[in-house]
């Protein structure tokens, strides 16, 4: 994916712009892009080294791992700007003065942040500054803000020219450029956005390249050269007074303000996936003593806590990607950690319950008494990474497309625009869960319940323990680490509210990744119902067998033990009880929106275990064990 977006958008912009000598621009690469370019591709670098040292180019610094800085601590936040600064001195020979503020998330407090840590400029997005009242012809200057005494420097980024280049012919570009010029000469206008618009956009490589328009924009701009002239940020901001003081309110670009629904924090409460890996990213912070693990930091990434247009958080690889260096840099941390601990790590008003040892790690909710993190420290995986099914605004689109029509239309439609679909029949696959795809859900089903009703959500939950509260005591020995979840509620049997009493207590063994269960359930008397045991684990479907036979979409099968073999991770998960149960599982999938359209994607894949007999006393016991 990289390489492709180097082949088709990094090196062809640059090798165009070499030869371009009036054209002179800033330019910003997350931590981890240069890192890969810089090992893959030294030739790159050396042809930016070239461009900066003619001034015809600066380096913007970023967090290093292009973090969302107002979702860190300032000790984070600080160590994320510093190593980056480092490195591009390193790589460079040059200390950046200016900063590429992640999806240009915005507070207020950032500036002493970035000015402490030598940054004379950012720029965000002229929304940041329509908020605050100002207009267009308000923005022809760049302004200064401050906190605390620090000040900074910040530019508006023009909405129109983002969506204009390069998805309009040359002409209505410099067109553009006139109109305000003829307002305003001495206008400041300022381009930021995506370097994949010039290549790895759809549509964007052919028409950019192939079809020349890098090459027609270039020229248009050195004919034009006599009114229109190209700066360098920070020569114009050491030529130029800012306009006026100004306080910008928390705040991004227009469509995260749509997507977020205002706020970037948003994205925390809607999906409490995304918030789990933030949680646990200061959670592990708060632990580091001495140097911070590379790995902390490469866990503070933004892409995997937010969703667009972009796949984001509906994409498996990338919280794999955060969770396999969250537990990295756990295991660096406090690689013999054995404890267990009532802490309210997702910080949301209710204590969570978590069990370390060397081997794994267990966060249960008391909502549900579940499990919602499985932490594989051997493989570096959390294996209960699944996305809860979520209805979308955008889902409305899959039932519209249909009476779309294409228009002619000059140049090429940006992403915000593309209306499609990447397969047909998207529909059937708009099923959202009223609970968290999480483990050990305690399910009262009734006697005609069906797996296609539960996989539908179309059945009917006769308990109130799925989202019910569950007491919790815990228990240390030298061996092991207990945890007893236990709840009083009841389940409606034909027109009654019936008591049911169930305790399950999970034991984990210090030396083995193993994982014992024993539930027992008392009713006041007979119910014509059935329980059933719900796991959601991130397993590729892809190669995978269960008890030896090929994964087949909707499977049921009989047994006592249920031996699951997971290729594309290498991770084998064994999970026996001591009497005769059944499984029905099936795959989760979700429709998101992508750059080229909406797409289903896998989530994980769902287990039920049950046993269709009357309930008053029952006694489940179940081993778990990763391979």
């Amino acid at each position: 994916m990289i390489e492709d977006a180097y082949k088709k958008a990094y090196l062809p912009f640059v090798n165009e712009v070499l030869d371009a000598n009036h054209f002179r621009f800033g330019v910003h690469f997350s931590g981890y892009l240069l890192q890969y370019i810089e090992k893959n591709h030294p030739e790159y670098i050396e042809k930016l080294r070239f461009l900066i040292q003619k001034n015809r180019c600066e380096i913007l610094s970023g967090g290093m791992y292009e973090p969302i800085l107002t979702l860190l601590p300032e000790r984070d936040r600080n160590e994320q700007i510093k190593r980056m600064n480092e490195y591009i001195g390193k790589l460079f020979k040059t200390q950046p003065k200016g900063f590429w503020v992640a999806e240009r998330v915005w507070e207020q407090h950032l500036t002493k942040t970035l000015s402490q840590n030598g940054i004379q400029y950012i720029a965000l997005d002229d929304t940041h500054f329509k908020k605050e009242g100002k207009t267009d012809k308000d923005l022809s200057r760049h302004f200064i803000t401050e906190d605390e005494g620090e000040t900074l420097n910040i530019f508006p980024i023009s909405k129109n020219l983002r969506y204009l280049i390069p998805f309009k012919p040359v002409e209505k570009i410099i067109k553009y450029f006139e109109e305000a010029e003829k307002k305003d000469k001495n206008r400041v206008e300022l381009f930021g956005d995506d370097g994949e618009k010039f290549g790895v956009w759809p549509k964007t490589y052919s028409y950019v390249y192939e079809k020349k328009w890098l090459k027609k924009f270039l020229k248009a701009l050195k004919d034009n050269s006599s009114w229109l002239t190209i700066h360098l940020p920070s020569e114009y901001i050491a030529n130029n007074p800012p306009k006026e003081l100004i306080y910008l309110r928390e705040c991004s670009y227009e469509e995260m303000m749509e997507w977020s629904e205002g706020n970037f924090r948003k994205f925390l409460i809607k999906y409490p996936e995304s918030n789990d890996m933030n949680k646990k990213a200061l959670f592990l912070s708060k632990r580091v003593k001495g140097k911070f693990p590379e790995e902390l930091l490469r866990g503070e990434t933004n892409d995997a806590l937010w969703h667009g247009v972009f796949g984001g958080l509906y994409l498996p690889h990338l919280r794999i990607a955060i969770y396999e260096n969250l537990i990295k840099a756990e295991k660096k941390i406090d690689p013999l950690s054995f404890k267990i601990e009532e802490n309210d790590i997702n910080k949301d008003g209710e204590k969570e319950f978590i069990l370390e040892t060397p081997k794994l790690n267990l966060y249960f909710t008391k909502k549900g008494g579940t499990l919602y993190e499985l932490d594989d420290k051997i493989k570096e995986l959390n294996i209960q990474n699944v996305l809860t099914r979520r209805k979308e605004p955008y889902h409305r689109k899959i039932l519209e497309l249909n009476k779309i029509k294409n228009k002619d239309q000059e140049g090429i439609n940006t992403i915000h625009h593309i209306a499609a679909t990447k397969e047909s029949n998207l529909d059937k696959f708009l099923i959202y869960d009223w609970y968290r795809r999480n483990s050990f859900i305690d399910h009262f089903f009734r006697a005609d319940t069906t797996a296609e009703s539960i996989y539908k959500m179309q059945f009917g939950e006769q308990g109130d323990f799925v989202l019910g509260k569950y007491n919790g005591k815990t228990k240390k020995t030298d061996n092991s680490l207990s945890l007893s979840l236990k709840r009083d509620g009841h389940v409606w049997c034909g027109e009654n509210w019936e008591e049911v009493s169930l305790k399950k207590e999970i034991i984990v063994l210090k030396e083995r990744r193993e994982i014992q269960a024993r539930y027992k359930i008392h009713a006041s008397k007979e119910l014509p119902l059935f329980f059933g045991i719900e796991f959601n684990f991130m397993f590729f479907k892809d190669g995978l067998k269960i008890n030896k036979q090929d994964y087949k979409n909707h499977m049921k099968l009989q047994g006592k033990e249920f031996e699951i073999e997971e290729f594309i991770q290498n991770i084998n998960l064994s999970i026996s009880f001591a009497e005769k149960v059944q499984l029905w599982t099936f795959p989760i999938y979700t429709i998101s929106q992508s750059e080229s359209g909406l797409e289903r994607t896998f989530q994980g894949l769902s287990f039920i275990f049950s046993k269709k007999d009357i309930i008053k006393e029952k006694i489940i016991n179940i081993n778990l064990q990763i391979k």
